[in-house]
C-alpha cells in the first residue's frame, strides 16, 4: 500500500519553518531578526497578490543568511532531535510505525525545505522523503534562497514531484491543511488531522479525522517564532 504523509500540522502542531526560524534566532545572533526588514514587505506584497507566495518563502528564509553548509546541517540535525521528534503526536507516530511494519510504502511529502524535512524522515525510518529543495551559494545560505524548478512543494506542485518519483496514485494520505487537496484527489482514502472545516467540508465524506489535540494558537505561535521568542 502506497501512503503518503504530510509533516506540518500532520505529524506534529504548528509549522517546522516557524520553528526552525525560531531556532535559529535563539541560538545564532539576536541580529539575525533584521530579517524581518526584507520579509515583512515581501509578505505584504503576497498578501495584495503583487508578489508571489513562492517569493515571500524566500525572503523568509533571509534568517539564515550566511549560515555555512557544515553549520546549517548541524542546525537541522539539532532542530530535528530536539524539537521536532518529542512533537510528533503519539497517534500519528503509532499509526506511521504500524504503515512502517507491515511494509507500506510510506512517502513523506512537505512543503518545508529538504534542510530538516530529510533527516526527520531518515530517523523516523522513511526512506523516500520529497520537501522543498532550498539551494545554497557558495556553500553558504544566501540573502535570498533560490528554489529548484518545478518550485516550492506545496498544492500541485506535490503531484508534479510525485509523479517525478513514479508515484501517479496512493491508497491512503494523511494531511491538515487545505493546500493538500490536489493530493487528496490522487488517494483513495483520507486521514485529516485537526482540519479546519474548509477541509472537511471540501474533502470526501468517507474521510477519517483525527483530533490529536497540542495545537498552539496560530497568531501568538506565529508572532513567537517570526521574533524568535
Amino acid at each position: 500500500m502506497k501512503v503518503v504523509f504530510d509533516m506540518d500540522g500532520t505529524l506534529f502542531a504548528g509549522d517546522s519553518q516557524l520553528r526552525f526560524a525560531r531556532w535559529v534566532l535563539r541560538r545564532c545572533g539576536w541580529w539575525r531578526r533584521a530579517y524581518l526588514l526584507l520579509f515583512l514587505p515581501v509578505v505584504l506584497l503576497a498578501a495584495l497578490r503583487v508578489a508571489r507566495l513562492q517569493t515571500a518563502k524566500r525572503a523568509f528564509f533571509s534568517f539564515a543568511w550566511g549560515l555555512s553548509g557544515e553549520e546549517l546541517q548541524s542546525e537541522c540535525r539539532a532542530f530535528v532531535e530536539q524539537e521536532l521528534l518529542p512533537s510528533v503526536f503519539p497517534e500519528l507516530r503509532q499509526r506511521l510505525e504500524g504503515h512502517l511494519a507491515v511494509g507500506d510504502e510510506v512517502v513523506l511529502c512537505s512543503a518545508s525545505p529538504e534542510w530538516w524535512t530529510r533527516p526527520f524522515g531518515k530517523l523516523l525510518g522513511i526512506r523516500h522523503v520529497i520537501a522543498t529543495p532550498l539551494l545554497l551559494a557558495s556553500g553558504r545560505v544566501p540573502l535570498f534562497p533560490r528554489i529548484e524548478a518545478p518550485g516550492n512543494n506545496r498544492g500541485a506542485v506535490k503531484l508534479q514531484r510525485l509523479a517525478s518519483a513514479g508515484i501517479l496514485r496512493a491508497d491512503l494520505v494523511y494531511t491538515d491543511s487545505t493546500a493538500d487537496l490536489p493530493l487528496l484527489s490522487i488517494c483513495s482514502r483520507a486521514v485529516l488531522v485537526n482540519p479546519s472545516p474548509r477541509l472537511v467540508q471540501q474533502a470526501s465524506a468517507e474521510a477519517e479525522i483525527l483530533r490529536p489535540g497540542g495545537v498552539p494558537s496560530p497568531t501568538f505561535f506565529t508572532l513567537a517564532c517570526l521574533l524568535g521568542f
